[in-house]
């Protein structure tokens, strides 16, 4: 595969390296390898790695702190988001445009010309958008959420006061699934309004929970600029609202609470405070274990079950970089056959960073393959998993030479 690399990035800028992006944007900086090494707390021959790509960037952790060193965002370094080449594989991002101008205009007149469907049937089209996002079809999500979102802020306006509370329920539904599409296509500045928005709508549908939504959201908008420590913040600042109800075991507060500790343990994980990550991991399967069978409702949809609680084990390993602790987590995870695409595809991935890691590759590509056959537009736009297939790519062997380039074919690094 030697100058794969470098005839992709004279076709399409788009397709360079990260190792040239990140020379790119230290001279932008007018910054020598040195400084950047001591910026990041490394030494200037990584740098001098990365830059050249004989080290690959294979942790969204490295990649903000090293983006936020070169004062710019991450995306800039991962080249994010990753547009197709014609219609059919744009689908969703081509969606954008208008998503965002619903998101914009949400405290506006509303511009729906037709009639409004009454709540009941708003409600089915809310469920399918979750549906659509918990099985990461994106592109179906982006172009029925734009519609819906126009259709519920009418609702807003013109149902009777009894109803509004509901209908602003559901309009923050549909804020959330324009989220899903923003955050996991690679559009952060539209996620961060979409996360407004819902806190906006929940606030005003009475939803006492809506801030505790808020904030665990609001926290994964943090990782970017590495921000660890207030995000932390944030997720303590929300168990702390809601301790009462976690102690006297109401479910959504229990769910709320397993939620903020899992997303707490990925933040410690990607600080590297390992005794941190593990510690918030245990917290989380303590609220589990309480849920008790009340655990099959997907409160919040946040999966606040054993099987979350077991693949979040392999995730905290992975973004400690311990590859032989993730395999060996993975070994003893059973995935339910009703398990949502999105958490089976993040765990598949997870596991073939992990592989990769050990030198299993051949074990590393069926991994990415069955990540990418469970949610493949959320697997062809993480930047790991673009990673993933650049190194297999790079060491590739004559056994899986063919299957690596058709999965390098389908997420466009070929």
């Amino acid at each position: 595969m030697a100058g794969y690399r470098e005839r992709m990035a004279y076709l399409d800028p788009a397709a360079e390296s990260v190792g040239t992006r990140v020379r790119r944007a230290r001279k932008r900086a007018g910054i020598t390898q040195t400084e950047l090494a001591r910026r990041v707390g490394r030494a200037q021959s990584w740098v001098s790695g990365v830059e050249n790509d004989s080290l690959p960037l294979d942790s969204i952790a490295l990649i903000n702190v090293l983006a936020r060193a070169l004062r710019m965002h991450p995306n800039e370094l991962t080249a994010r988001p990753y547009r197709g080449d014609n219609p059919s594989q744009d689908r969703g991002h081509s969606a954008i445009p208008e998503i965002r101008r619903q998101l914009e205009r949400y405290d506006l007149a509303p511009e729906w010309t037709g009639a409004v469907r009454p709540l009941p049937e708003l409600r089915t089209a809310t469920e399918r958008l979750m549906w659509l996002r918990r099985e990461t079809r994106y592109a179906e999500l982006a172009d029925e959420t734009p519609p819906l979102i126009a259709e519920l802020q009418a609702a807003t306006h013109l149902c009777p006061a009894s109803d509004r509370s509901e209908a602003f329920g559901l309009l923050s539904v549909a804020y959330r699934a324009a989220d899903a599409v923003a955050y996991n296509l690679g559009y952060a500045d539209l996620s961060v309004i979409a996360t407004n928005r819902i806190r906006w709508a929940g606030e005003r549908a009475g939803d006492v929970y809506h801030e505790v939504l808020f904030a665990y959201l609001r926290s994964r908008n943090l990782w970017a600029s590495t921000s660890w420590n207030d995000a932390l913040a944030v997720l303590d600042t929300a168990c702390a609202n809601i301790e009462d109800e976690y102690t006297a075991g109401h479910p959504e507060a229990l769910a709320l609470w397993g939620g903020l500790q899992l997303r707490a343990a990925i933040t410690a994980a990607r600080k590297n405070d390992a005794d941190e990550a593990w510690s918030r991991h245990r917290l989380a399967a303590e609220a589990v274990t309480r849920l008790g069978s009340r655990q099959r409702t997907n409160y919040y949809e946040l999966s606040t079950n054993q099987p979350n609680i077991d693949i979040h084990g392999v995730a905290i390993a992975v973004e400690l970089g311990d590859g032989p602790q993730a395999v060996k987590r993975a070994q003893a995870v059973h995935l339910p056959k009703d398990l949502q695409a999105s958490r089976a595809g993040y765990h598949h991935l997870d596991h073939a960073r992990g592989l990769l890691w050990c030198g299993k590759r051949d074990e590393a590509l069926a991994a990415l393959e069955r990540a990418e056959k469970t949610a493949p537009m959320l697997i062809r736009n993480h930047p790991m998993a673009q990673q993933a297939v650049r190194t297999l790519l790079d060491l590739e062997r004559y056994g899986y030479r063919e299957r690596i380039r058709r999965l390098g074919t389908r997420m466009h690094i070929l």
